[in-house]
């Protein structure tokens, strides 16, 4: 089988610096959306493939399909739920979906080592969304005090636990002497931590967030410090890129303006609104809702203040930290061939 019909099987192998070769499995399509089609039914219909189902993560893409921002760009977007960022990934490059997400530490090895034909096309995170959370009393401050302990990871190969090995080869350290468990994404990987069963875990901004709202308190260190790596980002097929270049950037345009409308709080009912149209559990308590959605536009708003923009400086920082980790085996192919801001700087 050629790379490019292993990609179109459905899933894609990663090795690590720390020996393990992991494989990300990919799901079918998830189609009971509560909103599917929306907007103008004449024009034509694209679809987003998210990384995990419907969460405040996304939400620029519900605003904008609220707001009728994308219909301003002669687009017709559907959100379609992934169940993990292999998904997203899959689903885009057999054409399923036009847009997807994930971020450079996922994207990066599959477009390098494995062939995956996409390109990244915006950044959404500008700063980590992920820490490694730990008891006051024992703080985590380093890779060096993790070295022979355990840490909660939110799922087994990704993005999480690349980061903390990327951490620790940042420090100088082994990964492998860091034993590393499945705690989830949610706050009940907190009990792990009560029960002694880690002494850390990572936490994401819904989960951190949650946490400080019960007054939950805990020691964060946000994985930036010592692994800086691009977030969540959008990309599409390179083939799209090559022909699609006014849908592409009509979408990223109509998703800058749901930023900046979500950035305004007195926008926060439709806000939410917007969200809950694709999953009302996510919004069900509105304070705790209210938060992550100010820290979501906090995460994403880079220096310039043009939301998207792409930190070229951080992706080749980042490429260059991959490649040390072993998370990327290629060594001469440019950063070109993983992210371009040719759409986004026409926005």
């Amino acid at each position: 089988m050629d790379r490019r019909s292993f990609l179109r099987a459905g899933a894609f192998a990663v090795t690590t610096a720390a020996g393990g070769t992991f494989l990300i499995g990919c799901a079918p399509t998830t189609r009971n959306d509560a909103a599917n089609s929306t907007g103008d039914q004449t024009l034509p219909e694209v679809a987003f493939v998210t990384p995990f189902q419907h969460i405040i993560n996304y939400i620029d893409v519900y605003v904008a399909v609220q707001e009728g921002f994308f219909e301003k760009e002669g687009l017709r977007v559907k959100p379609i739920g992934g169940t993990g960022t292999a998904s997203s990934i899959s689903q885009v490059t057999a054409g399923q979906g036009m847009f997807g997400k994930g971020a450079a530490v996922i994207t990066s090895p599959l477009i390098l080592d494995t062939g995956a034909e996409i390109i990244t096309i915006g950044q959404n995170d500008q700063v980590s969304q992920y820490s490694v959370a730990s008891d006051p009393t024992k703080p985590l401050n380093s890779p060096a005090d993790w070295q022979g302990k355990t840490i909660g990871v939110i799922s087994k190969g990704g993005t999480t636990e690349l980061l903390l090995d990327a951490m620790s080869v940042t420090a100088g350290l082994d990964p492998t002497k860091v034993r590393k468990v499945v705690t989830g994404a949610d706050v009940g990987s907190l009990e792990f931590l009560k029960r002694g069963e880690v002494d850390g875990f990572i936490t994401f901004l819904g989960s951190e967030t949650a946490l400080r709202q019960r007054g939950v308190e805990l020691n964060y260190l946000n994985t930036d410090k010592f692994a800086k790596m691009p977030g969540d980002s959008y990309f599409v097929k390179k083939s799209d890129a090559q022909s699609k270049g006014e849908e592409i950037t009509g979408f990223l345009r109509a998703c800058r303006k749901a930023y900046e409308f979500t950035e305004d709080k007195a926008n926060l009912d439709k806000v939410l609104s917007a969200m809950g149209a694709f999953n009302a559990v996510e919004v069900s308590d509105k304070e705790v809702a209210r938060l992550k959605i100010e820290a979501q536009a906090k995460l994403c708003k880079p220096a310039n203040g043009k939301y998207l923009s792409i930190d070229m400086p951080a992706w080749e920082s980042a490429l260059e930290l991959m490649r040390k980790s072993g998370i990327v085996k290629d060594k001469s192919r440019p950063l070109s061939d993983i992210v371009t801001a040719e759409f986004v700087d026409k926005v």
